[in-house]
């Protein structure tokens, strides 16, 4: 396609009012496809990608305009990022005022956290946790993301679903996962407008999170309790792991995640769930020792899914990421009171850190000699994952 001065300069100005007032990206650029309907399927392509990469390379891009005496603007940031990226320039670009070979050679001279474009305390905090693995996995966050769908076997199966994308022009192919088979979506038309979405067969879910839900090890009939649901789209998994068929509590701290999960709930024919919001501790005190399973997918730090949420670096800090690793603790603490004995957990997190994840866990268990770890599972982008980075721990309560 060819990239308009007009498409450039709607994308910059967005941009730019992001940055100017420090919005979640994903939000601005809703607003942004919602306001321009008029944009072609690979017009829209081309601005999403772009944009999640501008935010990718943020400090990056920061860097070289500012090397360069250039300005800081939407523009500049967005022609730094077809540098950055490869991709070639449109014709109408002045080429020579922004010096692009310049550019080239001082991506490669710039030191390691603004070339990974990471804040200087999160590229020093991986590397002593993760050590000679970091620099490969930060690589792999620096890719855009798949898109993975999630068959929901309540309602219909893979090859009924490949076949009615396929029908729209949408192209899926298998991805085997240890317990189930994800599609990869290789082209998008209109995904959320396809008949196949519409009839509630398939969520949109990466295929590292997909393996969280089957790791519970659930079966119909059980007590299953997610106790920190969101939106629902583990809930959603794990009422079709269940056949419909038990109790489903759903919990979250804020009601507004839980009304979208019922919303998602009708369109995938569940019927098991029950949503509940978490007022206060009294909440999880009445659950006490109830639940044959306990999902705990706790608020993390989401830096295994930068793929997807490439901003969200820029909104964390050391500080905050401390207070998340004590709410961690304190979840744990009090939320595994609900299973019952004989149970099992799974505490789970989309962050690659060991200090949110398996350091969690080993703490745990020497406060608690009653539980044991079964098993766990540790996705890490780049190195033994092409999908998200995702961390589970299955405990046993043994007493």
């Amino acid at each position: 396609m060819s990239v308009t001065r007009a498409l450039v300069q709607t994308l910059s100005e967005c941009i730019e009012h992001v940055l100017d007032t420090s919005l979640h990206a994903d939000k601005a650029l809703t607003q942004l496809l919602q306001n321009n309907p008029q944009w072609s399927l690979d017009e829209r392509q081309y601005v999403v990608s772009n944009y999640y990469h501008i935010f990718r390379f943020k400090r990056l891009l920061t860097y070289l305009l500012e090397h360069e005496n250039l300005p800081l603007d939407g523009f500049g940031y967005w022609l730094t990022c077809q540098v950055v990226t490869k991709q070639a320039l449109p014709e109408w670009v002045d080429t020579e005022r922004y010096h692009v070979e310049r550019l080239q050679s001082l991506i490669e001279q710039a030191p390691e956290a603004i070339r990974l474009s990471l804040p200087d305390w999160l590229n020093e905090v991986a590397h002593i946790q993760l050590g000679e693995k970091w620099q490969v996995i930060a690589n792999a966050l620096n890719q855009s993301a798949q898109q993975y769908l999630r068959v929901n076997t309540l309602k219909s199966d893979i090859a009924t679903v490949t076949a009615s994308l396929a029908k729209e022009g949408i192209k899926v192919s298998n991805v085997e996962l240890d317990a189930h088979i994800a599609l990869k979506v290789e082209s998008n038309s209109h995904l959320f407008r396809s008949q196949a979405f519409q009839s509630g067969w398939f969520e949109m879910q990466d295929a590292g999170s997909q393996q969280i839900a089957p790791f519970l090890d659930v079966k119909p009939g059980h007590k299953v309790v997610d106790a920190c649901a969101g939106a629902g789209g583990k809930s959603l998994h794990l009422a079709a792991l269940m056949e419909n068929k038990g109790r489903l509590l759903s919990l979250d701290i804020h009601e507004h995640k839980l009304e979208t999960l019922k919303q998602r709930a009708k369109r995938a024919g569940v019927h098991v769930a029950e949503t509940r919001v978490i007022q206060n501790n009294k909440t999880i005190k009445r659950q006490k020792e109830k639940f044959d399973r306990v999902l705990l997918d706790v608020p993390c730090s989401g830096l295994g899914v930068l793929k997807r949420n490439p901003d969200a670096k820029w909104h964390l800090n050391s500080q905050n990421l401390d207070t998340l690793i004590d709410l961690q603790t304190d979840i744990l603490a009090r939320y595994s009171q609900m299973c019952k004995v004989g149970g099992k957990l799974v505490y789970a997190t989309c962050s690659i850190l060991p200090a949110e994840n398996e350091q969690q866990v080993e703490r745990f268990l020497e406060n608690n000699p009653n539980w044991q770890l079964e098993d766990s599972l540790c996705l890490l982008p780049g190195i033994n994952s092409e999908f998200d980075g995702f961390y589970a721990a299955r405990l046993v309560k043994n007493s």
